[in-house]
């Protein structure tokens, strides 16, 4: 009976532990990257802003698989004047309409800026990350590589078409979110590894 009773403590002990480690640890979880090796941004530019002829718009999917937050936002995005990047719900090949579900917008951007953004909640589901030039803007959102690792569009002369080569790389993007919540469950058997190592520790030093 001892001997049972020791084995399921130091079983309850080690799911308590694993827990507990997986809960402090738990960092954000990438759901887009597109860079290249090292963060490099060494492929074909692909061009964004008004000041091209005709302009064009940017969009790479990404997908979740359980409702999150967005921790931080980097692009490729360089160049002289004022870019909308946000995110559309994804419902096809390319996006349709400009109903945003968050957006910021961006003057003169570096790039490799990262966006931190407060309160950007999204559902399980797929999405687009979208930069939209305003009139004026030129410059790029580099490649991250020339072999695409994301489908992705571009708009030209206002419609949106998907980009289905190898020629061009997916513009260099990344999107993180918060790491998953542990299931209530989770924590129920974290709380029953606690018990029953604490009723050990007590019992040892009973005994002692």
């Amino acid at each position: 009976m001892q001997s049972s009773f020791h084995l399921l403590s130091r079983i309850t002990a080690s799911l308590l532990l694993c827990g507990l480690a997986a809960h402090a640890s738990a960092a954000g979880t990438v759901v887009l990257n597109t860079y290249g090796p090292s963060d490099d941004v060494s492929g074909w530019a692909s061009q964004l802003g008004q000041g091209i002829n005709p302009h064009q718009n940017i969009a790479v999917a990404f997908d979740i698989g359980s409702a999150t937050s967005v921790e931080s936002i980097l692009t490729a995005i360089d160049g002289v004047g004022g870019v909308t990047v946000g995110i559309l719900a994804r419902q096809g090949v390319v996006p349709i309409g400009n109903s945003w579900l968050y957006s910021t917008h961006l003057t003169d951007p570096w790039a490799n800026t990262l966006l931190t953004p407060i309160g950007w909640n999204l559902a399980a589901g797929s999405y687009w990350l979208v930069a939209q030039a305003d009139a004026g803007f030129t410059g790029q959102w580099q490649s991250g590589t020339d072999t695409p690792s994301a489908a992705w569009a571009f708009s030209s002369a206002g419609n949106w078409q998907a980009v289905d080569t190898g020629f061009t790389g997916a513009p260099a993007t990344r999107v993180t979110v918060a790491a998953a919540v542990p299931e209530p469950a989770t924590f129920g058997l974290m709380a029953l590894g606690a018990l029953v190592v604490g009723a050990r520790l007590r019992r040892n030093r009973q005994q002692g």
